[in-house]
């Protein structure tokens, strides 16, 4: 499980966003959404017929290959399985576009549920969500999911790969 690609999109006057720090945020979900997939699939590892590599390890792997964030992007599927050791890799990779500010959208929403006036909760963002399988046996991707999930920009990176894995999961090809 890589850390996912993640690419945010926002109005970068709100809050006075810099692109650098929009850089750093996207860096920084990019491992909460791996920690939230990789829990996802810890806590239901009797349900699959492979194992899953800790991410820990994952990534201090990475780090003593030199492997950063910004270069991991530009390896192929099979050149990161060899640096890691391992027979397949699942990838992921979040975009979102923001159209309000996060805390913003989470005090409209917040009104919009308890009011029942969900007219008062604007399109808060859009998400898309991916994952890829691939394995190296078979020098090809095996699986893919993808997940549009509109209004999302409320919940946490956590909270998003985990109710991506809850639908993914269903479709995911080494089940028991």
């Amino acid at each position: 499980m890589l850390p996912f690609d993640v690419q945010i999109e926002k109005n970068l006057q709100l809050k006075k966003t810099t692109a650098d720090r929009l850089r750093v945020q996207e860096e920084r979900e990019a491992y909460q959404y791996q920690s939230g997939v990789f829990q996802y699939l810890m806590d239901r590892k009797k349900d699959f017929a492979v194992n899953f590599q800790d991410i820990d390890d994952t990534n201090t792997l990475l780090k003593r290959k030199g492997i950063t964030y910004q270069t991991l992007r530009s390896m192929t599927k099979t050149e990161m399985c060899q640096a890691l050791g391992v027979d397949g890799v699942i990838s992921g990779r979040f975009q979102r576009r923001e159209n309000l500010d996060r805390t913003a959208s989470r005090v409209l929403d917040l009104v919009s549920r308890q009011t029942e006036n969900f007219a008062l909760s604007p399109k808060q963002g859009e998400a898309n969500l991916s994952l890829t399988l691939y394995d190296v046996a078979e020098k090809r991707v095996v699986w893919t999911y993808q997940n549009d999930d509109w209004n999302s920009s409320y919940r946490s990176p956590e909270e998003m790969a985990q109710g991506l894995m809850a639908r993914a999961a269903k479709k995911f090809p080494y089940r028991r």
